[in-house]
């Protein structure tokens, strides 16, 4: 088996189990980052799988016992995260794949554009995605947060051609603007 076909099964194996955990927890999610790129653009290498998630305080113990025989987790760790609404991760013990989790933040962006996830079916199951426009408005964002970023001007310009007859345009250009990453957009060679 070559390693592209293994790594293709890890994260698919990955990918599995941390939706079925969450919706069996009944916690709303949705794949964002460097692994949504695969749904929206060019397919990449990632290293981990990236998934905003809204969690209410009284489901997070009962979720982190959920998982915690399945996975390498800091529990105590990732408790103060969740309450602090801070990125943690774990590493499913089967795969040794990584998954960053995300809270949702009290923010009217990241409201936003978790409203606009959409379900797609992904090796013959619904799972929940960022939408394109969401996307590349977060990878802007992420982009500026780090002083300017290649790789994630080059994951937005590979989404918008792929996509540009169905963009809604007008929705990014708004956030672009209110986000104040107009610079960032100009980048895009679209």
């Amino acid at each position: 088996m070559s390693e592209v076909q293994n790594e293709k099964n890890i994260f698919v194996e990955t990918l599995e189990w941390i939706c079925n955990k969450l919706e069996s927890s009944n916690i709303p999610y949705m794949i964002t980052g460097g692994s949504a790129v695969g749904f929206w653009g060019h397919i990449r290498t990632t290293m981990d799988i990236d998934i905003l998630i809204r969690i209410h305080d009284e489901q997070i113990d009962p979720f982190l016992r959920s998982v915690e025989n399945d996975v390498y987790v800091d529990i105590e760790e990732a408790r103060k995260a969740i309450l602090e609404r801070r990125i943690f991760n774990i590493i499913l013990n089967k795969t040794c794949f990584k998954v960053d989790l995300i809270p949702l933040k009290d923010d009217i962006y990241e409201r936003e554009k978790f409203k606009n996830r959409i379900k797609i079916n992904f090796q013959r199951r619904d799972i929940f995605v960022i939408t394109p426009e969401d996307l590349i408005i977060s990878k802007l964002i992420w982009s500026k947060s780090a002083g300017g970023s290649e790789g994630q001007i080059k994951d937005c310009e590979s989404m918008y051609r792929l996509n540009c007859e169905n963009l809604d345009l007008n929705y990014v250009k708004k956030w672009v603007k209110i986000l104040r990453i107009e610079d960032e957009f100009s980048k895009l060679k679209t």
